[in-house]
């Protein structure tokens, strides 16, 4: 009997220090792909520290007690293999590829990074440098200042959806010391809140030993835990100018709390309405309207940011010459509100379906987009059998659980709105 499932195909390991390891053997092609995370996201940040899990992930990648960040470099690019540790909201993700010939320096050297990091004095020096110089040029895009002023009107400063301006930042993030560094990883990093999953052309149970040998016995931090409110809707509009010189277009961004998580039973619907109504500029009713018809942008969207183990904003966002500004968000707020009162059309959930569908099984086609997608199921307790049942899921959904989806989490005449450019 031939098996296709992804949950048949998927075996499950759990070690005795708490690290949950998944392998998925695919002979497709002569690659493997790891994508893992453990719970050392910005979330667990000490007051006053924004900027340390972020620091902290990138130095993993800058030497450890054994080698120097060139040495490792070196290592990996001689067979063309990479590894990368990104810092999220709540999570650190770990990302790795190579040929399967080479598959295990690559874990060895994961394991090197995550286990024994150097944090050398001069490579956070030159990380904090470039980290501020990003800081500053995103300081002049009206977009990144429009939706920092929006983070700060609907969240509390100790929320982790809550974005510093760029001084308070940058003063933060110049005062962060080595020896914090460590004291974080040591905090945080355990293989008690490890998942990783590999794909590709390997063997299911030399991975499993291997893994065993090279982390089996890292303790290390306890896992991690999360308990982060819901934030309240906002009982009345807010409207707020960020003014920033010299900027031929402002930038317009309306949004609230959005409640939305992965964990509500309503989240497809949610993501559907939300897909109708402006995902894709080219599509969606925001985008048919505001760009095609009334050729008032080149780009109108509408997101849930961060809608998974927290509820991030949700948020329309569009380019506008200064002139334009009332018009559109007068338009933006009347489509949205005919959107509530009259539900997604049967046409649009159809081609929202379709759509959404055709790409998730695109991303499937790669050892590296299926890694992913497990350990994004993991991570949201849905399981590898969510990859088999996501299709079918989202076919059920009905016009009527979308409807009430929309009037569950649109809210535009309670909405914040902020306008950044030059307005004089």
């Amino acid at each position: 009997m031939h098996i296709t499932s992804f949950e048949a195909r998927t075996a499950r390991f759990c070690y005795p220090n708490g690290l949950t390891l998944l392998v998925l053997e695919n002979h497709a092609n002569p690659t493997a792909s790891i994508y893992g995370f453990l719970k050392a996201g910005s979330y667990f940040n000490p007051p006053n520290r924004r900027g340390l899990s972020s620091l902290t992930a990138s130095m993993l990648t800058k030497g450890t007690t054994r080698r120097s960040k060139l040495e490792i470099a070196e290592a990996l690019e001689s067979v063309g293999a990479r590894i990368s540790f990104n810092s999220n909201t709540f999570t650190v993700s770990m990302l790795g590829q190579s040929l399967s010939r080479d598959f295990g320096l690559l874990i060895e050297t994961l394991a090197e990074e995550l286990r024994e990091p150097a944090f050398p004095d001069e490579e956070l020096a030159k990380l904090r440098h470039r980290t501020i110089a990003a800081i500053r040029q995103e300081e002049e895009e009206t977009r990144s200042r429009a939706v920092e002023r929006l983070t700060q009107l609907i969240y509390t400063p100790d929320n982790p959806y809550y974005q510093l301006c760029a001084d308070d930042l940058i003063a933060q993030i110049e005062s962060i010391s080595v020896e914090e560094l460590g004291d974080f990883y040591a905090a945080r990093y355990g293989a008690a809140s490890m998942l990783l999953v590999i794909v590709g052309d390997v063997d299911t149970d030399e991975v499993h030993n291997r893994i065993g040998e090279l982390v089996g016995d890292w303790t290390g931090a306890d896992a991690g835990v999360i308990n982060l409110p819901i934030t309240p809707l906002q009982t009345a509009p807010m409207r707020a100018v960020v003014p920033m010189k010299d900027k031929a277009n402002a930038d317009v961004v309306i949004g609230h709390a959005s409640q939305l998580r992965r964990s509500n039973p309503d989240y497809l619907p949610a993501q559907i309405a939300n897909r109708a109504l402006g995902q894709s500029t080219l599509s969606s009713r925001l985008g048919l309207k505001i760009r095609d018809d009334m050729g008032l942008t080149y780009g109108i969207n509408s997101t849930f940011s961060e809608s998974g183990l927290g509820d991030g904003p949700f948020m329309i966002s569009v380019t506008v010459a200064p002139e334009n500004i009332d018009l559109v968000v007068k338009t933006t707020v009347d489509i949205v509100e005919e959107f509530i009162e009259e539900g997604i059309r049967e046409d649009e959930l159809r081609d929202e379906q379709t759509s959404w569908i055709g790409g998730f099984k695109i991303g499937l086609a790669t050892n590296a987009g299926i890694a992913g997608q497990i350990a994004s199921a993991e991570m949201h307790a849905l399981g590898v059998k969510h990859l088999d049942a996501f299709p079918t899921l989202l076919n059920n959904v009905t016009k009527a659980e979308v409807d009430a989806a929309i009037r569950h989490y649109f809210h535009p005449r309670r909405a914040t709105t902020v306008i950044a450019g030059t307005l004089d």
